[in-house]
């Protein structure tokens, strides 16, 4: 769901919706209806593109969807790497009571699917990555010692240019990070950052 004060008239045009209202997108995708659909949709680019990685990136939410969308995985239809998210990164687009109660925290779900794969003998063929909004030194090596290859930051590092208190699902960001206000998001002009730096 894409609040309302973030729908602008740009927004709204490409998505053949209303502008200032809020933009409920749906929960399925067009191009799959099935597990062993989406492997085969993730699957479809890296062809396209000459061999490149194809990934599977996914915050868990009930565990027999993983497991479901796993299983296809032993039928020769594997992703390079997967990416855990974990649903205290977090998004600036939801509404909070999407941010603040669906999905599993990223330790939970890092373990769900590297056990997952390690039982499905895929473990070694499978890269695991992982990302997460923390700020902890010791957040990242633990995450590996529960299985990751990687960790990635971020959310820190788009935290780091943000007001404490930004009220981000609502379009407002005084930083201009997470708004669709002109004013605002000038601010993140590349060239001028850049002369800054």
């Amino acid at each position: 769901m894409l609040p309302g004060p973030k729908v602008t008239i740009e927004i709204a045009s490409a998505r053949g919706v209303a502008p200032w209202v809020d933009c409920i997108s749906p929960a399925s995708h067009s191009a799959f209806s099935t597990p062993v659909e989406m492997m085969q949709f993730i699957d479809r680019p890296a062809h396209a593109v000459g061999g490149k990685p194809d990934r599977l990136q996914l915050c868990i939410g009930h565990p027999w969807e993983w497991f479901a969308s796993a299983r296809p995985c032993s039928r020769r239809i594997t992703p390079d790497f997967i990416v855990v998210d974990g649903a205290e990164g977090g998004t600036g687009a939801a509404p909070l009571e999407f941010t603040d109660h669906v999905g599993a925290p990223l330790q939970e779900g890092l373990l769900l699917v590297h056990n997952t794969l390690v039982g499905l003998a895929l473990r070694d063929k499978v890269k695991l990555g992982c990302a997460a909004r923390w700020s902890a030194p010791s957040t990242s090596p633990r995450m590996m010692a529960l299985g990751a290859d990687w960790c990635t930051l971020p959310a820190v590092s788009i935290f780091a240019g943000l007001h404490p208190g930004a009220a981000l699902h609502t379009g407002m960001c005084p930083t201009g990070v997470s708004t669709q206000d002109p004013r605002a998001s000038a601010r993140w002009s590349v060239p001028t950052k850049a002369e800054r730096v």
